[in-house]
């Protein structure tokens, strides 16, 4: 049987972000590296994050895409226990 898409999301973002925060985006980008076959939305991988208490929404940062016409906010995650 396969497991949830949520506790994949958040068992790598777990590995991920032992090294420092890093925006939903970023998480979205190590998933799709380890060639996972259903691939989560960004705004999964932050509700996903959202509902796990390891994690948390350190602040939102403003990034500009080449696809968008205007700047948007993502949340920049962190993990519960580093500082």
């Amino acid at each position: 049987m396969g497991r949830r898409k949520s506790s994949v999301i958040t068992d790598i973002a777990f590995e991920v972000l032992q090294s420092g925060p890093k925006t939903s985006h970023d998480i979205y980008d190590a998933i799709r590296a380890t060639g996972y076959q259903y691939l989560p939305t960004v705004r999964e991988v932050t509700f996903a994050l959202k509902a796990d208490r390891r994690f948390r929404q350190v602040d939102k940062v403003v990034v500009g895409t080449a696809l968008r016409s205007r700047s948007h906010s993502v949340a920049l995650w962190g993990l519960n226990n580093n500082r």
